[in-house]
């Protein structure tokens, strides 16, 4: 009898505990998000204008809007801070009207197409003002990596210009905006100053650097 007794008194101390440990309605929504708890991962794909800047800028003339990024970044809330990898991809093209060029003594009548292409890879760090659930959250951001380039400059169909590997810096700043508080889609949108070491001497360019304002969606997930 007296066993008995103590099992029910211990049944009784075991279901009062158990009922201290249920968690209300209320203090479920009061806890904090997993995205408040943990370390995250975002992909950002966004577009838009690039201006090209310095030598480059004198040589090309001409924005595109052929100017795409995908980024991929692990996101720290405690600390603000993300690190990511991004791919780009840009194209410029200039064509100026028809003018007489002088090849190897013979004159040539020729539309001169000037084009770029560059494909950056880039390890980027991001610091973030606001918590990670904020409505609107300002960042800004740095990054260094490499990048494929290729300049060609036709007269006609005469190519001349330069390809090869590059070492790549960028610096820039933006916004994520949630479409909701906890959920995992967002607008964003940034603008960033990218350079890119790439000197050929028979067009006159030091660089290829450029000027881009992008902007498109990113996918949260834990």
């Amino acid at each position: 009898m007296r066993k008995i007794f103590c099992l029910i008194i211990a049944a009784g101390f075991f279901i009062e505990a158990s009922a201290q440990q249920v968690i209300t309605r209320d203090q479920l929504y009061k806890r904090e998000s997993p995205y408040e708890r943990y370390t995250t991962y975002r992909i950002s794909v966004t577009g838009g204008l690039g201006l090209p800047m310095g030598s480059f800028g004198d040589y090309m003339e001409k924005s595109t809007l052929r100017n795409y990024s995908i980024l991929m970044d692990f996101v720290f809330p405690k600390n603000n801070l993300s690190v990511g990898v991004s791919l780009g991809s840009q194209y410029f093209k200039n064509r100026l009207p028809r003018q007489v060029y002088n090849f190897d003594s013979q004159d040539v009548s020729a539309v001169q197409t000037r084009t770029l292409s560059a494909i950056p890879l880039v390890v980027t760090g991001s610091y973030h003002i606001g918590k990670v659930n904020a409505p609107i959250r300002p960042y800004v951001q740095v990054g260094v990596g490499g990048a494929f380039a290729e300049l060609a400059n036709y007269y006609g169909t005469i190519p001349t210009g330069d390809n090869g590997f590059r070492f790549v810096a960028q610096a820039g700043a933006g916004i994520r905006a949630l479409f909701n508080k906890n959920g995992k889609f967002g607008l964003e949108a940034g603008a960033t100053y990218q350079h890119l070491p790439f000197e050929v001497a028979s067009e006159g360019i030091k660089d290829a650097s450029s000027f881009n304002v992008r902007a498109g969606l990113f996918y949260r997930w834990w």
